[in-house]
């Protein structure tokens, strides 16, 4: 019988192993092996009638793909394979990467792994996490962006602005309106957030907020929202509030992330009338409603 010395003394682990099914072998091995260029340990064929092939993973342990059928959406939100690099900076330049390939890239419902990392769908719907092995690299904090008011002409930011504007009539009415905050790199440019003055008393309204492609997912945006929010608040603005397009999903959900909650809609806001091509058409939705966000601001 064993005494609680024994008890209490942890299993001798020798190792560990992710194992997931593959639909097809041969496309999960391009992304796995070429792309994030984990070493191969070889396979087999034909073993007890399966095929598959192993991976080396960072910092030991080995990724088993399988050859068989898949769940649909390849698991759920929180079944991730996490690969480590130490900076954010390679985490943006794998992910650029990426990207390039047409990897699908994704938020993830953690916003943990939004911070510090970015989140990829397999040839199967898993995910897998590139992420900074410390979060002391802070993406809320990146040493390498500066965060300031532009100063000039605007007409070098109209780029900028058209990747959030699709209506030019639209635009050329609000380009010079207010105040616009940059974020660089250097001399680089690699977003905008324009404030102006609300409709209510005490009410400021972000007008425009983009960055540029290949610093999207970085955490690029979420650090002008909130410079914006901490430098309007010291100025004594009481609320802040921001309209997208009800058929944007992706910036319904950045905005609630980001404090925002909903607040009204504007119905047939993005028509030819308003100067909006037509049609307009997000992820299969037609573009016609606005929907208007708020978030209240604490000095």
């Amino acid at each position: 019988m064993s005494n609680s010395t024994d008890a209490m003394r942890p299993p001798g682990w020798t190792g560990f192993r992710v194992a997931r099914p593959a639909r097809n072998l041969a496309v999960s091995i391009a992304l796995y092996r070429d792309l994030l260029r984990l070493d191969s340990r070889g396979g087999f064929e034909n073993h007890d009638g399966y095929d598959g092939v192993f991976f080396a993973l960072p910092g030991g342990g080995e990724l088993e793909l399988t050859a068989g059928p898949v769940a649909p959406n390849g698991g759920t939100d929180e079944d991730l394979l996490v690969l480590y690099v130490s900076t954010l900076e390679e985490v943006r330049a794998i992910g650029v990467s990426l990207s390039a390939a047409g990897v699908p890239n994704i938020e993830s419902p953690n916003p943990y792994w939004n911070r510090f990392g970015q989140t990829f769908l397999d040839p199967d719907g898993y995910r897998v996490v590139i992420a900074a092995a410390s979060s002391d690299a802070g993406v809320d904090e990146r040493d390498d962006v500066r965060i300031e008011w532009h100063e000039g002409p605007r007409a070098s930011l109209r780029p900028l602005f058209e990747l959030a504007e699709d209506s030019a009539s639209q635009l050329d009415q609000y380009l010079e309106l207010g105040r616009v905050l940059v974020a660089r790199r250097g001399d680089a440019i690699l977003g905008h957030l324009q404030l102006v003055r609300g409709a209510q008393p005490g009410e400021i309204e972000l007008k425009s907020l983009a960055v540029v492609p290949e610093e999207r997912r970085t955490g690029l945006g979420r650090i002008l929202v909130r410079s914006a929010v901490q430098r309007t608040a010291s100025e004594g603005w009481l609320r802040m509030v921001v309209s997208t397009g009800a058929a944007d999903t992706g910036n319904l959900r950045f905005y609630q992330r980001v404090g925002f909650r909903l607040l009204s809609i504007d119905r047939d806001a993005f028509t030819p009338a308003t100067g909006y091509p037509d049609p307009i058409v997000i992820d299969g939705i037609p573009l016609l409603d606005r929907v208007w966000l708020s978030q209240e601001i604490l000095a």
